[in-house]
């Protein structure tokens, strides 16, 4: 079931329970017995039901997947319906925590000084500064802000920070999920500075670069040891949809 059809239900849902609640307080309270008592049962055993319903619809809706240590925690995250970055791919709903449009924009201008507008030298100089941020895993997603305070992230972290960087360039990217890991995909037009050897994913005709953010040192387009027969779905974060699997290739070089 789709995640907005879910959260409908829980609202419904709710919206009973209040009603039941309203009818249950505006009685007067020395209402004499009367064989109604025994609609007033019903009604109990309903709002019971429904009180019941909405926790189990509302834990299905918080269910949400740990990229690092998805096989070991099966603990549900909770979710406000004003987060950013849910998304749903693949029967899996996924958050993604990137920050805001404009909070990262002095760090990203600083880290690209000096490439005169080459794409390729700014991604490279964003990815260094994210790569160098020493890996700890831990079974949250957290924001791309909190990375940088803290000094250290896993996967997904390191992936909100290194897309959030992205965006503040104006740079296309897509989230490549597998199984227990995410990375990113970005779109480079200069690939003078890019090995040789470069991995790449054509999406819509253009080529997007493989970039591991976990790798310290890496360079954008080596390979990370993923082939798209493992990847369990790509998501287009910015226009907020999943990419259609057969339709992308794979290639090196």
């Amino acid at each position: 079931m789709d995640l907005w059809i879910k959260i409908a239900v829980v609202g419904l849902i709710a919206v009973l329970v209040y009603r039941e609640i309203l009818k249950s307080v505006s009685k007067p309270s020395n209402q004499t017995p009367s064989p109604k008592s025994k609609a007033g049962f019903l009604s109990f055993i309903g709002l019971g039901g429904a009180v019941g319903g909405f926790m189990y619809v509302g834990m299905s809706i918080t269910f949400i997947e740990t990229r690092d240590l998805r096989p070991y925690i099966d603990s549900p995250q909770l979710v406000s319906l004003y987060d950013r970055g849910v998304i749903q791919l693949n029967g899996m709903v996924i958050k993604t925590n990137l920050a805001r449009n404009g909070e990262l924009a002095p760090l990203a201008d600083k880290l690209t000084v000096g490439c005169d507008g080459s794409d390729g030298c700014e991604v490279q100089k964003m990815f260094d500064y994210v790569t160098h941020i020493p890996y700890k895993t831990d079974h949250t997603s957290r924001n791309a802000k909190e990375v940088i305070a803290t000094n250290w992230g896993d996967c997904d972290d390191k992936s909100n920070l290194f897309a959030s960087l992205l965006n503040e360039r104006g740079i296309d990217y897509r989230f490549v999920y597998v199984p227990h890991h995410v990375f990113v995909v970005v779109q480079v037009n200069d690939t003078s500075a890019l090995p040789i050897l470069r991995t790449r994913l054509t999406i819509d005709n253009q080529d997007y670069y493989y970039a591991e953010t976990t790798s310290t040192g890496a360079r954008i387009g080596e390979h990370n040891g993923q082939f798209p027969y493992s990847f369990e779905g790509i998501y287009d974060i910015k226009n907020d949809k999943e990419v259609d699997l057969k339709k992308v290739s794979f290639g090196i070089g």
